[in-house]
């Protein structure tokens, strides 16, 4: 037995929908205000029957303060105000239906069903976090927490959704978890790279061409906004769009309506649109490259994805998660992370972010053939030199803190610490193999020993020839 809430300030309607919807075998509750509606909410309930003009507010208004009460609950709007009063709001804001009064017994009973029988679904399929977690967001540093969240929001509503970030930082995950949590999960997910569209095939390529309306056209094709038709349409590298599309697209995301090349009909489309780029297209508006109404449309919802350098501790866990990926991927058995390899990873910046640590990690694995460890001497040399660089770029920032006057050395003995500070430091990330240690430093076998020795650093064996 399910828990429903009907908020009708009209005594007719609240008993004719609680004759019904208490037949059909629930719970029901009747308020006839937004305000007692509101603390029956809070009780938690399961469906929400709303009608849109009380007496203490429109209810509209009170759709997402609804939506987020205990049992999270979906809205089905009732209402008998005329011309769809209402309805693009109430649906843009995620509404589970939209009926108009006088409405039959079986128009209601038919959307409170599906509206159930989601929510069943939903529960059987774990809660939304498991199912977001199952889309491959990984991690839970603050920032990832809070991205989390607004994708869940994002998710809840049919709005058009703008994705912004660096490269590599999983914009395309991001929109593949908002179109798997929301209510088109089970239909189409197109996907538009924007920076792959040639200006004389880009019309072709999103909205599709009949037989014959230019040369090549060997059979009509359907394009890619009428394959996205009941799902959501991803535009990745949105600001790469050129300025000849932007203005009929605005009409397609406005309308919904396109007309494939060579066609003398409109054919319709209703999906939903997320977008994702790594420029700043407000820029953009102001040189003219990409117009501004456009951008209104696209930013609907804003997620604004951060780089892996704030998320510092999702690092190992990512690192963790690619090992075991590239692992599958090449038969070999499973590795772990040394403790030295961990310390590199994490004082990395990672400027290619989620992207650049799943590569590198798939390099270590190849590196790093039979060893069931992976230490850093198997991580790409760029990104151990920056390890060693990192010290040095401390003393560049403020020399003056690192050494007061009044505790001036001797050059040659300051020489003899540096020195055996960088030695320690090569070692360290060449986990003491001194092969590779020469490779990296650029100095010769016997050059390594012979720095060891002055150093007072202890020497791993000479290998026999």
């Amino acid at each position: 037995m399910s828990k429903i809430l009907v908020i009708d300030d009209d005594e007719f309607i609240r008993k004719s929908l609680y004759r019904l919807i208490s037949d059909m075998g629930h719970d029901t509750m009747l308020a006839e205000s937004l305000e007692y509606g509101m603390a029956c909410a809070e009780q938690g309930v399961d469906v929400i029957f709303l009608d849109l003009d009380l007496p203490d507010g429109p209810g509209q208004d009170a759709i997402d303060n609804l939506c987020a009460t205990n049992g999270k609950p979906e809205i089905i709007v009732i209402t008998g105000v005329g011309d769809n009063y209402g309805a693009q709001e109430t649906l843009a804001n995620g509404v589970w239906d939209y009926i108009r009064k006088p409405a039959s017994p079986k128009t209601v009973s038919t959307s409170l069903k599906s509206a159930l029988k989601y929510r069943q679904e939903s529960s059987g399929r774990h809660d939304p976090q498991a199912r977001l977690d199952a889309c491959g967001i990984i991690g839970e540093a603050p920032a990832t927490q809070r991205t989390k969240q607004h994708i869940l929001r994002a998710a809840q509503s049919e709005a058009s959704v703008l994705i912004l970030g660096e490269t590599g930082v999983g914009k395309e995950l991001a929109a593949h978890a908002v179109h798997s949590m929301s209510r088109r999960r089970d239909k189409p997910f197109m996907v538009v790279d924007c920076s792959n569209l040639s200006e004389s095939l880009v019309e072709s390529i999103l909205y599709g061409h009949r037989k014959g309306s230019f040369t090549g056209a060997h059979a009509d094709r359907r394009g890619l906004v009428a394959q996205a038709n009941g799902g959501t349409l991803f535009l990745d590298e949105v600001g790469e769009l050129p300025m000849s599309l932007q203005k009929s697209f605005l009409r397609v995301l406005q309308e919904q309506r396109f007309r494939p090349v060579g066609s003398a009909t409109e054919e319709t489309s209703d999906f939903r649109l997320v977008a994702a780029t790594n420029r700043d297209l407000e820029k953009m508006t102001e040189h003219g490259t990409f117009r501004s109404d456009l951008l209104f449309r696209l930013r609907t919802i804003e997620l604004n994805m951060p780089p892996l350098r704030e998320r510092v501790a999702d690092i190992e866990v990512l690192a963790r998660h690619f090992l075991s990926e590239s692992c599958n991927r090449y038969a070999v058995p499973p590795k772990t992370l040394s403790r030295q390899l961990l310390k590199v990873l994490t004082g990395y910046a990672w400027p290619g972010n989620v992207r650049e640590l799943a590569n590198v990690m798939e390099a270590a694995v190849i590196e790093s053939g039979a060893a069931n460890v992976v230490y850093p001497k198997h991580l790409p040399s760029h990104i151990r030199l920056s390890f060693l660089d990192k010290p040095k770029k401390k003393r560049q920032q403020n020399p003056a803190q690192e050494m007061p006057l009044g505790e001036l050395m001797p050059y040659m003995e300051y020489k003899v610490q540096r020195d055996r500070a960088y030695f320690m430091r090569l070692m360290e990330a060449c986990s003491n193999d001194v092969s590779e240690a020469s490779r990296l430093s650029g100095l010769s076998v016997p050059s390594i020993y012979r720095h060891l020795g002055m150093a007072g650093i202890p020497t791993p064996s000479r290998r026999r020839r």
